[in-house]
């Protein structure tokens, strides 16, 4: 199984919920210390994968996300240290026509993707599977299947996890290790702040394969719409989730489900067109109360 979590995002809708609607922010919030910078120069520097319809990875100094096809799933990928309050900053172009997509950020994503579980004692015995009394060792093999290619075969199991009420298959116990081991290191918690191609946002928050609005798909002519490049900055202090759009704030919202995690990029398509963005320059600072 693959640790890029696919899953459902609610259709367009034109609807404007909680503080969407506001005209600035309901919360001061602050940039402290900067606690992670990606310019993507190198390689292997953030979650990285291909799979049947999707490509995910560093090229050329910017981090792509290529979906061929799409019907509204949500493809992400996450890295770095676990953060709680954050201020997160990108830039991001879209590099095709359609705009029924889309990408954008995401903050407290759970999971563990490109950290040294070994470094961690807990997590070192739950990612080698000894709670369930796992023979694998981890470290260097963990992590080196955070950037790995997932196969055919494994996308058609994720699928048929989400969508199958057909009972499954006993599984042996060195599978269900398997599954254990992948588990700490992704699993499609977290927020997300998102805009498409067409001209709208929305804030979002996931838990594995189901997404609530915390702020449902606005327009906003802050957004460059179609193929133009736009810089986000999502904003996570304790229960406050906030999206600036071009330096402009756009909306927030509050929502206690998640208290910290890691930082990821996420994009979705639509339709059989697809979508192609680019992200560059995400950096991550520590958020502090105005």
């Amino acid at each position: 199984m693959s640790n890029v979590v696919r899953i459902l995002v609610f259709a367009a809708t034109g609807m404007c919920l909680l503080a969407a609607c506001s005209s600035g922010p309901g919360r001061t919030v602050t940039t402290g210390d900067e606690l992670a910078r990606f310019d993507f120069s190198e390689p292997q520097t953030f979650e990285e994968g291909v799979y049947a319809n999707a490509t995910l990875r560093i090229n050329d100094g910017v981090y792509r996300i290529a979906l061929n096809q799409g019907d509204n799933e949500v493809w992400w990928a996450q890295w770095g240290d676990t953060v709680d309050n954050v201020v997160i900053d990108v830039e991001v172009e879209q590099l095709s026509e359609p705009n029924e997509n889309a990408y954008g950020v995401a903050c407290r994503l759970k999971g563990h993707v490109g950290q040294d579980v070994e470094a961690d004692p807990t997590l070192a015995a739950i990612a080698s599977g000894e709670a369930a009394e796992a023979t694998e060792e981890p470290g260097e093999e963990a992590t080196a299947e955070a950037t790995a290619e997932m196969t055919e075969e494994s996308t058609a199991a994720v699928e048929e996890v989400a969508t199958t009420d057909e009972p499954a298959e006993t599984e042996s116990d060195e599978e269900s290790d398997e599954e254990e081991a992948e588990a700490v290191l992704a699993n499609g918690d977290g927020y997300l702040f998102l805009i498409q191609g067409n001209g709208s946002f929305a804030i979002m928050r996931a838990r594995g394969r189901s997404i609530l609005p915390l702020v449902d798909w606005t327009e906003s002519s802050l957004i460059n719409q179609g193929p133009a490049s736009n810089e986000l900055r999502a904003v996570c202090m304790d229960d406050y989730l906030a999206l600036y759009i071009n330096g402009e704030f756009a909306g927030d919202a509050t929502d206690d489900t998640y208290s910290s995690g890691q930082v990821g990029l996420a994009a979705s398509a639509a339709n059989r067109l697809g979508v192609q963005v680019e992200f560059d320059n995400l950096i991550v600072h520590e958020a502090v109360s105005g």
